[in-house]
């Protein structure tokens, strides 16, 4: 860091230049005691100079393999068990994912990316492992049908319930009116009685 701040380095581009330039040019052909005590290990003289890592690379008679992408991808992923529920759904962080309808009430495996934990594989012996994708509830789903004009809120033209007393209170006067009364006919009773 003290090379670069003194070369006045101001882009990643410029830094990554020289940092290549830094690995192949001074740290690959400095011998390493690393190495040298590898070899001490296994009771293999070693040069006194000592062995770079270039010289050891160059050494290495064996031709590369290399590995599948995917592999080892995967065995950077965490890894983590959940119990598929009725809709076929688990959860991770706070989401819902879909699964298949297959694994109802299974325990599977999930691996995602630490990094990019809305991706997530689900493993289950005996499947291809598969992509689960976050549940999404669409637009149009569990919307409250529209309610009829009449069931709308608004100003009522005139209240049902004092329209039903004051009909009650119509039929209670005619029924008292249409009553016989023996009141004026007795005789020989005074008032004040």
């Amino acid at each position: 860091m003290a090379e670069a701040r003194a070369k006045k380095i101001r882009t990643l581009e410029e830094l990554n230049r020289y940092w290549a330039i830094y690995l192949e040019e001074y740290y690959s052909k400095k011998p390493h005691s690393g190495i040298s005590e590898y070899y001490k290990s296994l009771s293999v003289k070693v040069p006194k100079e000592g062995i770079s890592p270039e010289q050891e690379w160059n050494r290495d008679s064996r031709p590369l393999r290399f590995l599948d992408a995917g592999v080892v991808g995967e065995a950077f992923r965490h890894h983590e068990k959940r119990k598929v529920d009725k809709g076929a759904c688990i959860s991770f962080q706070g989401r819902r994912y879909e699964t298949k309808p297959s694994l109802i009430g299974f325990t599977v495996e999930i691996s995602y990316d630490p990094f990019a934990p809305k991706d997530i594989t689900v493993h289950y012996q005996g499947m291809e492992p598969f992509t689960a994708k976050p549940l999404v509830i669409g637009g149009y789903c569990a919307q409250a049908p529209s309610l009829p004009a009449s069931m709308l809120a608004g100003e009522p033209e005139t209240s049902r319930f004092l329209d039903a007393l004051e009909k009650q209170h119509r039929e209670s006067v005619k029924r008292r009116a249409d009553a016989i009364s023996y009141g004026s006919s007795r005789k020989g009773v005074a008032s004040d009685v």
